[in-house]
């Protein structure tokens, strides 16, 4: 499957949700934000949120620091 991953054409194997993204990518739920096709997409639907080929998703990572 073809996404747009923060701004970069990236080929992942088929998935399903945000979640199986996340979980692709070994990156921790609640530590990031996702962003599809420019609409935010709230926690608690990652596990029901559909990617299809073409989407554009966008992930940033928080952090802590002072």
């Amino acid at each position: 499957m073809k996404l747009t991953l923060n701004g970069e054409l990236r080929e992942v194997a088929p998935i399903a949700t945000v979640s199986d993204l996340l979980g692709s990518l070994r990156l921790t739920e609640k530590l990031v934000l996702v962003e599809r096709n420019g609409n935010a997409v709230p926690r608690a639907d990652f596990a029901f949120t559909k990617l299809v080929e073409g989407d554009a998703i966008e992930i940033v990572r928080l952090s802590a620091g002072g």
